[in-house]
């Protein structure tokens, strides 16, 4: 080996470690453009809460129907019926006990009677506020109302001084008749209905 010949490195040999070239870091992928989706997401939002807007009251409004007319009431058993004068009077009874007791000359004392009333001067009624059972005494007349069909005997009352008053409906079978009301609103359910002083249901 000649001085002016140098030994060639070994192509094994490793350049020192702060010389090494660093690994390349892998490219981020590039973000999904939102442009499009975002504004399809707005449009959709905005269409759900326009037809939210419109149905959901439509529905309510739909329940509302529903519940009134499917869950009437029932009114007592037995026809309508056409009682004369004559056949009102007497004793009547609620289910609790109380009385009403007509008499001949168009006057009645009721005590604890159930019913639905009315004040005329204050606009009150029961079911709202006014009672609905009274006790006092007054006067009564009767009148036929309703179609041919349907004809039945209606019971006015106006309890003393005069601006009180209550109205019941004759039903049932000459042999078995009642008189009756619903009290307050119909939909709440409540009845009254009076029978013969010492009859059954």
């Amino acid at each position: 080996m000649s001085g002016a010949e140098k030994p060639k490195a070994s192509s094994s040999q490793r350049p020192p470690r702060g010389l090494r070239p660093s690994q390349p870091f892998p490219l981020a992928s590039p973000a999904p453009r939102r442009g499009m989706s975002s504004g399809v997401a707005v449009l959709l939002g905005l269409s759900v809460g326009a037809v939210l807007v419109v149905l959901v009251p439509v529905g309510l409004f739909v329940l509302v129907l529903l519940l009134r007319y499917v869950n009437v009431v029932p009114e007592p058993d037995g026809p309508p019926l056409v009682l004369a004068h004559s056949r009102l009077q007497g004793t009547w009874q609620d289910e609790d006990g109380g009385r009403l007791v007509l008499a001949a000359d168009g006057t009645f004392t009721a005590t604890d009677i159930c019913g639905d009333y009315t004040d005329d001067v204050t606009g009150d009624s029961s079911g709202f506020g006014f009672p609905s059972t009274m006790t006092g005494t007054g006067t009564w007349e009767s009148d036929v109302d309703g179609a041919q069909d349907d004809r039945a005997t209606e019971l006015s009352t106006k309890f003393a001084p005069g601006h009180v008053r209550g109205q019941l409906t004759a039903r049932g079978t000459a042999d078995s008749p009642f008189l009756w009301t619903f009290v307050g609103d119909p939909d709440s359910g409540e009845l009254c209905v009076l029978r013969r002083a010492g009859t059954r249901p």
